[in-house]
């Protein structure tokens, strides 16, 4: 077990907070254990959720090894398409309209051979389920794997979408889910934030959040932290979404709190809320207090004292 200096008592205001020594709920994940991971592309004889803690601490996995990780943690160990059909060309103007659409502001996805590779992805999703076929946000996921040219693109891409099509299905009723979640574990853990969204007349969390889960959190995390989010979903599932939007709104609630209009808090939330997270990350990796920041806000839990 790791330990860590705290408060006792969580404090929602002070991320800071120096405090007395206590055990933390998760075992350390160090640099050998990854390369045996990477090595034996097999997770056995870790737990999920040390795993998921790790992949913010390791700050020597890069790139490449996230990569790899996408990989040793998929499920799906063996995909083939279906014979090909031509989606129906509902979908494929939806996608033709959305690529253009995907990461405007990288040069990368401007480029014609890039699009395409994005496109064939979500054709190719589309003909492979035809009851979700293709819906808004599922763009960002795709071009993610594009970007970062993962090994068997349409594989970990199905697996992904599979995974998440409550949210795409008709009617939405895995988003309607999550929001509803989102709106319970906002009122209980940060009530003043909560009625503070209340007052100023944001009672619709999905014109926020909903971004969010359409596209696995993709759409404003800043590129180098994309990876980590895809593992990270690899590994906890869509559960964890809202427990990272939980975190980064404990983050930013004295920011949040600060702002009376609805328009600036609908921006604040949908553009810098995860920009601000992973700034905060790297400055208390950099100045070796992150497990405390993990554990201020939420994503590391005590045990239990004898």
């Amino acid at each position: 077990m790791l330990v860590s200096k705290n408060s006792d008592t969580e404090n929602e205001n002070n991320t800071n907070s120096q405090t007395p020594r206590h055990n933390l709920s998760f075992n350390a994940i160090q640099k050998e254990d990854w390369a045996q991971i990477l090595e034996e592309k097999s997770i056995n004889d870790f737990r999920q959720k040390d795993l998921t803690l790790a992949l913010f601490y390791s700050a020597f996995l890069n790139t490449s090894d996230h990569i790899n990780l996408m990989h040793v943690f998929s499920q799906l160990k063996d995909f083939e398409m279906p014979n090909p059909q031509e989606p129906s060309a509902y979908y494929a103007e939806l996608i033709d309209r959305d690529v253009g659409r995907t990461y405007q502001q990288i040069p990368y996805f401007k480029v014609k051979q890039n699009q395409d590779q994005l496109r064939q992805l979500l054709l190719n999703y589309a003909d492979y389920d035809p009851d979700v076929g293709y819906a808004q946000g599922m763009n960002f996921i795709a071009g993610t794997l594009v970007y970062f040219q993962v090994p068997q693109p349409q594989k970990i891409f199905n697996e992904l979408i599979q995974n998440h099509r409550n949210n795409y299905i008709s009617g939405t009723p895995g988003l309607f889910e999550n929001l509803a979640k989102l709106k319970f574990k906002l009122k209980t853990s940060i009530p003043k934030l909560f009625k503070h969204l209340q007052e100023i007349g944001l009672n619709d969390l999905g014109i926020c959040f909903s971004p969010y889960y359409l596209t696995m959190m993709l759409q404003n995390t800043p590129f180098q932290y994309q990876m980590l989010i895809l593992n990270i979903y690899q590994l906890m599932g869509q559960k964890y979404i809202t427990k990272l939007l939980i975190a980064m709104l404990k983050l930013s609630k004295n920011t949040i709190m600060k702002l009376k209009d609805v328009e600036k808090v609908n921006k604040y939330i949908r553009t810098e809320l995860v920009v601000n997270f992973f700034q905060e990350i790297e400055i208390c990796r950099k100045e070796q207090r992150l497990i405390q920041l993990l554990f201020n806000i939420g994503l590391i839990k005590r045990v239990n004292q004898y």
